[in-house]
């Protein structure tokens, strides 16, 4: 989803930025006696909102990042972007955060299977790295990367940093290093190892889990584990060329056909769907219609409210984007009075009892003199009449659980 929730830096009783959560005992690594990398232009930074960094990560593709599941999990707040270059500080680039995807039998109490994939809104300006097939022998040098820190007392995370690591054990799944000096530490979780295999620098790990003095010894997830029943059926499923026009969307090269794209919704920018430019007097296909932008040429939109977004009806989760189906049939998010600002121009309010959802307000009604210049809004007055239906009832019956 294009997530509302958070960055999560498993394990760490300390918190890396704003919102995150630890959710395990164990904590997270990032590269001590490191040094600084200037190379290495596919290894990014994950950042939330407000630029903190929770985690890092590979491009492995233009539009797709292989990090750790524990990074991803609840899910990536709103805002998030990765970050490319050498510092958080004056990236080179930085890219929204479109989507993620986390290994269905990941185990956060475990750390098995501990790899997701982030989907970008553009396509990185940058060469990605192929995928490793194989892991570290015993004994055989490893290079870490990632943008945490240098100890785990330190607060120097933002950087890129590069150090060697010693690989001491295998097995199918994982493999784990040693100091070599370096060793991973808070913010380099989700970032990658290499090794030589077949005398070519590999991606061969995803850094998942270490002790927490960054000292000791550090777990990475196998590339070469995940990459036929996750990471390829994935990106796959959501690549280019795979979406239809009204379809929701997260990046226009998924859009099929010529001059169509992903644009984001009038009502919801958590929820982008594939589109195409129309002539006001043609309709449009996909259930849309043709929204003036121009003299003569327009936008192909649902009308409002855009399926899957805040306050839209619904059937179960599924239909919905970025939010959960409630009991009433309307698209929402659970919120706390004083919390966390729900998204865009809703509010968070009560639905009966100390159940309280982030709510859309009723909509305007248009005026006649409107109405007389705009005959082709029309169309939209039954759908937002629907919307206020929708929305009057979550405020008068209380929803089950979630």
């Amino acid at each position: 989803m294009r997530g509302r929730a958070v960055i999560a830096a498993i394990g760490y009783d300390e918190r890396v930025g704003p919102g995150l959560i630890a959710l395990a005992a164990t904590v997270v690594p990032l590269v001590t006696h490191g040094s600084n990398d200037a190379a290495d232009p596919a290894v990014v930074a994950i950042v939330d909102a407000t630029g903190a960094v929770g985690c890092s990560g590979t491009l492995i593709a233009p539009h797709f990042v292989l990090t750790a599941a524990h990074c991803i999990v609840p899910q990536l707040a709103h805002g998030a972007s990765v970050v490319l270059g050498s510092s958080v500080a004056a990236p080179d680039a930085s890219i929204p955060v479109a989507a993620s995807r986390v290994h269905p039998a990941f185990d956060p109490a475990t750390f098995a299977h501990d790899a997701a994939l982030v989907v970008l809104a553009t396509a990185a300006p940058t060469d990605p790295v192929s995928l490793g097939a194989g892991a570290p022998a015993v004994g055989s040098a490893v290079r870490i990367v990632g943008w945490g820190k240098t100890a785990a007392d330190a607060g120097d995370v933002g950087t890129k940093r590069a150090g060697t690591a010693s690989a001491t054990a295998s097995d199918g799944a994982t493999f784990s290093v040693a100091p070599a000096p370096a060793q991973p530490c808070g913010g380099d979780s989700g970032g990658p190892a290499f090794a030589a295999l077949g005398g070519m620098d590999s991606f061969v790990g995803i850094t998942s889990h270490g002790d927490p003095a960054c000292s000791v010894a550090a777990t990475f997830t196998r590339v070469d584990s995940v990459t036929a029943d996750f990471v390829a059926p994935t990106m796959a499923s959501l690549g280019d060329g795979t979406v239809p026009i009204g379809a929701r969307c997260m990046f226009s090269e998924q859009c099929i056909g010529a001059g169509v794209s992903c644009i984001a919704a009038a009502d919801d920018d958590s929820v982008s769907y594939c589109s195409q430019e129309c002539l006001v007097s043609s309709g449009c296909s996909g259930g849309m219609v043709c929204v003036p932008a121009g003299a003569a040429v327009g936008q192909c939109r649902h009308p409002l409210p855009t399926p899957g977004a805040l306050g839209s009806p619904c059937a179960s989760d599924a239909d919905c984007a970025d939010t959960q189906c409630t009991s009433t049939g309307v698209c929402s998010v659970r919120c706390t009075p004083g919390g966390a600002a729900c998204p865009g121009a809703s509010q968070c309010a009560s639905a009966g009892g100390i159940d309280f959802f982030c709510q859309l307000p009723p909509p305007s009604a248009p005026t006649g003199c409107a109405l007389a210049v705009a005959p082709r809004r029309l169309a939209f007055v039954p759908a937002l009449l629907g919307l206020f239906l929708a929305l009057t009832g979550l405020r008068r019956r209380r929803p089950a659980s979630l």
